[in-house]
């Protein structure tokens, strides 16, 4: 279990450290770790739509879809 924990914060830090970089984590960064993982992929995933809906022509890289129409329905 120690390993996935430790996973777990490399990924936040990981996270928190993209947010820093590009400026949309300002002020205390110290109040970033003190957030669950969901709210940090969260905040990280609304940053990256703004930056995709900015730059239309660049790769996407987040389970963020924001074609949803594009998406084709799963029959079984």
């Amino acid at each position: 279990m120690a390993f996935l924990r430790e996973a777990v914060e490399k990924q936040k830090a990981f996270l928190i450290q993209q947010l820093v970089a590009q400026g949309v984590a300002e002020g205390n960064v110290e109040e970033l770790y003190e957030k669950t993982m969901s709210e940090i992929v969260n905040d990280y995933e609304h940053f990256c739509k703004k930056f995709e809906e900015s730059n239309p022509g660049l790769l996407k890289l987040t389970r963020y879809n924001p074609y949803d129409y594009e998406e084709k329905q799963y029959f079984h």
